[in-house]
């Protein structure tokens, strides 16, 4: 893998690329909500909304409808009305979204369409691409703006690291459009995808870079900007994480290290430790009698884990077995793949380092870059070394 050289004596002129992407970027996205939920039922407050279904139409101010899914159609109960339609539409209105599983409403903006498939409810909206973007920044992004007992920063470092932020949900998102084109959207709200809150909420206005930025390789495909929180100080490819992966070179390897240091170390995940006993293990893994566990490693991070149970030598990937305990545990029992283990009599000893797959963008080590007044381009061009900079109207 590439690796940018040593910056320090040295001063680089960033320049946008004026080469084409392949692809036209679109002006909306469509999301799919309340994936975690999956629900039969939902009630809608709707704000300003044009409705639409059964071949009405009406622009209401104030309206509560309640849908319920009922196998390939929906019933919608509209006050004293109870009707059976295909789909219902909301048109450019604000909404609170209830389901049963959940009271606290869920807030969102755009055009709203509802419909059913198998006895349970989709939900798509359709939102501004740059829209999403800020809401996705509030989501994956949003605390790391407000840094706890930080002194001596970069006065224009909350612009830099926003642009570096949008740029990193804008060119993600626009890599996987139509991800869930079976399903009749681009993304999910969940981690799948990328992590989606709903409205844009007033104390999000800041996040408002003044550079709408992409990342593409050579042939003017926009780049899946991965990120992660805390690499621990260790980088590495997709190609680690996803056997099959096309273009590694974009993605930087190795030490994560300016001048020295580790750019993430201040973050509160640089190193963890946990113990998971053997019944534990056991119940995650769904076999007996474990008695060996050893981490195969590539590039310092675990790749692959051997294990000795009742019934011989076994292996599994490395993305499998932190899903299955992440299922069985909870997801944050093990933090990352980058770790060391250690056997007692009754369980394993898990000493790790950071937080995520270490792949693509260090959330924490980013940061520690524009606080010491690194530009967003610099920033970009030091975790995706050799992509080009694509700047959009």
């Amino acid at each position: 893998m590439s690796r940018l050289s040593k910056l320090s004596g040295l001063v680089f002129l960033f320049l946008f690329s004026n080469s084409l992407i392949s692809d036209p970027i679109p002006n909306k996205l469509k999301i799919g909500i309340l994936s975690k939920y999956y629900p039969d039922t939902v009630r809608v407050i709707a704000k300003g909304s044009r409705i639409q279904y059964s071949g009405k139409n009406s622009l209401e101010k104030d309206k509560t409808v309640l849908v319920r899914a009922e196998e390939d159609q929906i019933r919608i109960i509209d006050g004293a009305k109870n009707s059976r339609s295909e789909h219902i539409l909301f048109s450019g209105g604000e909404y609170e979204l209830e389901v049963p599983k959940d009271q606290s409403p869920k807030k969102y903006r755009g055009d709203l369409e509802i419909s059913s498939a198998k006895g349970k409810l989709k939900l798509i909206l359709t939102v501004p691409l740059e829209e999403y973007v800020q809401i996705g920044m509030a989501s994956e992004f949003g605390d790391l703006f407000y840094p706890k007992n930080e002194k001596n920063l970069n006065p224009n470092w909350k612009q830099e690291y926003s642009i570096v932020a949008s740029s990193m949900i804008r060119s993600y998102a626009l890599a996987n459009l139509g991800r869930h084109s079976k399903d009749g959207h681009d993304l999910c709200d969940l981690t799948h995808c990328l992590q989606f809150s709903g409205k844009l909420k007033k104390e999000n206005i800041n996040f408002s870079p003044s550079k709408k930025v992409i990342l593409q390789d050579k042939g003017g495909k926009v780049l899946e900007t991965f990120f992660h929180s805390t690499c621990g100080g260790n980088l590495s490819s997709p190609s680690v994480l996803w056997k099959n992966f096309k273009n590694p070179q974009y993605y930087r390897s190795g030490s994560d290290t300016r001048g020295g240091d580790i750019q993430c170390k201040n973050s509160p995940y640089f190193s963890w430790e946990t113990f998971i006993s053997k019944e534990e293990l056991e119940s995650a893994l769904e076999t007996k009698q474990i008695i060996e566990l050893d981490p195969k490693y590539s590039e310092s991070r675990v790749i692959s884990l051997e294990y000795k149970d009742n019934s011989g030598k076994k292996n599994i990937q490395a993305s499998e077995f932190l899903s299955k305990i992440g299922k069985k545990l909870g997801w944050n029992k093990t933090k990352s793949n980058d770790f060391k283990i250690e056997t007692s009599a009754r369980g394993f000893y898990f000493k790790g380092k950071g937080f995520g797959h270490g792949i693509g963008l260090c959330q924490y080590g980013a940061r520690e870059m524009a606080f010491q007044g690194a530009k967003s381009e610099e920033i970009l061009r030091f975790y995706f070394p050799g992509a080009e900079l694509r700047q959009i109207p």
